[in-house]
Parts: C-alpha cells; sequence; structure tokens
C-alpha cells in the first residue's frame, strides 16, 4: 500500500473508531464511505480491517461503561445478530461476484441512512419492546453488518425508542458492534479470508483505533448533542449520497477506479 493511502486509511480509522465511542456505530461508516471516496486501500481489505479494528476499539470505550449495557435487550438481539450476520455473509459474497453496482448501492443508501438514524430523536415508546422485536431487529442488524461491518439503521433507530437513558442505548449498541465483528472476524478466519494483506492492515490501525477510543473516554466532545448530530447528519449524506451517484453513474469516478467493491474475497489494493 501507498504511503498516502495508509495514512488516509488510518485517519479515517481514528475518526471512525472517535464517533464509533460516541454513537455507538460510525466506524464502519466513516471507514467504508473514506475508502470508496479515495480509493485509499480496497473495499475488500478495508471491511476485514474494519472487524479487526472494531473488536479492542469497542473493548476500550466500553472499559468504563459496560455496566450500562441492557443485558436483558442485548442477549435478545443477539438471537437474532448471529443467525442474521451468517446470512449477511453470505449475500456479500454472492453480490460481489453478481451484483457490484447493487452492493455499492446499497451501501451509499445505508450511509445515507445511518446518518438520518443520528440526527433525528424518535419518542421513546412508553413501555419497553418485547423479546421478538428485539430479535427481528437484530436479525436485519446483522444482515446489514454482516454485509458491510455497520449494524444498519433498523437495530438503532429500534434502541433509541426505547424508554432508557442514552448512556444505556449507546453503550448496548457499542457491544452489540462488538458482537458482530466477533462473529464476521471468526466466519472470515474459518473461511480463510484473514490474508496477509488485511492482518498487516489491521495490525497497524488497531494501535490508532484504541487510542481514539481513548481520547473519547478521556477528552468527549464539549459541543452540543445537537450540533453533533447535525454535523454527522450533513457528512452522511453527503458521503453516502456521492457513493451512490458514483454505483449509479460509473463516470462520477475515474474508470480505473469505479469498480470498488465491498468484499472480502478479493484482496488486491485499488491502484
Amino acid at each position: 500500500m501507498e504511503p498516502h493511502s495508509l495514512v488516509i486509511i488510518l485517519l479515517a480509522v481514528a475518526v471512525g473508531s472517535y464517533l464509533q465511542a460516541l454513537t455507538g456505530f460510525a466506524l464502519g461508516i466513516i471507514v467504508l464511505a473514506i475508502a470508496v471516496l479515495t480509493h485509499a486501500a480496497s473495499i475488500s481489505i478495508v471491511a476485514t480491517t474494519i472487524t479487526i479494528v472494531a473488536v479492542p476499539g469497542i473493548a476500550i470505550a466500553l472499559a468504563r461503561h459496560w455496566r450500562h449495557i441492557d443485558r436483558a435487550s442485548f442477549i435478545q438481539t443477539l438471537v437474532g445478530l448471529i443467525p442474521g450476520t451468517l446470512l449477511g455473509l453470505a449475500l456479500l459474497a454472492k453480490m460481489s461476484k453478481e451484483h457490484t453496482a447493487l452492493l455499492q448501492l446499497s451501501l451509499g443508501g445505508l450511509i445515507v441512512a445511518g446518518g438520518i438514524a443520528l440526527f433525528i430523536k424518535p419518542q421513546p415508546l412508553a413501555s419497553r419492546s418485547g423479546p421478538i422485536s428485539f430479535a427481528l431487529m437484530g436479525l436485519l442488524g446483522g444482515l446489514m453488518g454482516g454485509m458491510f461491518s455497520i449494524p444498519g439503521p433498523p437495530l438503532i433507530y429500534h434502541y433509541y425508542r426505547q424508554p432508557v437513558s442514552l448512556q444505556t442505548i449507546r453503550t448496548s449498541l457499542l457491544a452489540l458492534s462488538g458482537a458482530m465483528a466477533l462473529i464476521r472476524l471468526l466466519m472470515q478466519g474459518l473461511q480463510g479470508e484473514l490474508n496477509q494483506d488485511v492482518l498487516s492492515l489491521g495490525t497497524l490501525s488497531i494501535p490508532v483505533a484504541i487510542l481514539a477510543s481513548w481520547l473519547y473516554v478521556r477528552f468527549p466532545p464539549r459541543l452540543s448533542d445537537l450540533n453533533l448530530r447535525r454535523g454527522a447528519f450533513a457528512l452522511f449524506v453527503a458521503m453516502g449520497g456521492f457513493i451512490s451517484l458514483t454505483a449509479l453513474v460509473p463516470d462520477a469516478l475515474p474508470p480505473a477506479n469505479a469498480s470498488a467493491v465491498v468484499s472480502p474475497h478479493h484482496s488486491t489494493p485499488a491502484p
């Protein structure tokens, strides 16, 4: 990998890890979006790197706040998250070979939806949702997470509607993101997808993610929650919209780079 490309990816990991600690779901969105927009590395390598990076970064963020995890909903969501993640990985393998433009369009749409989910403030329900609803949202979140390393707006929106504290919501989403990352990492390891390129980039990215997560714990942002949401919303919509545009209009990017696709099955870096 070229030095400037490595710097771009590591900066993306730093920003994504900091926002992940803040929101509970931003790491995959930020790193995948920047990879597509800058062509710093092939999306296949970056997608698996996200999985490697997520685990220690989330662990650092949860170190002081793990007691805020809503254990009941976490277990109920995990019931759907596990099979959903496996299904998402299978769909990714198929779509990356046969429907690359659709895959990139789906990623762009998911990033836009993630921004919307972060910005809106759904009214809390009068009472907690039942176990079946958490399992179903876990299934949908796992499906999107298996494909893109992003838990997915349906799961995020569902948690933000629960009548619990914001700290509990964010910490629970972080824990679910960590569980999804472990599942993906295990499956990719069993399938032989953790090649030298991925492991090297992941090894370099882990300390960056840990430092960024520690910085969030030590120096949380002083901006208001509303301003943070507005900024993230604008960023996600802009990135997701452009990624969708490149899928619909390939000429929006240089021809040599227009075929970038989220896939863990091919590990040749983008030129």
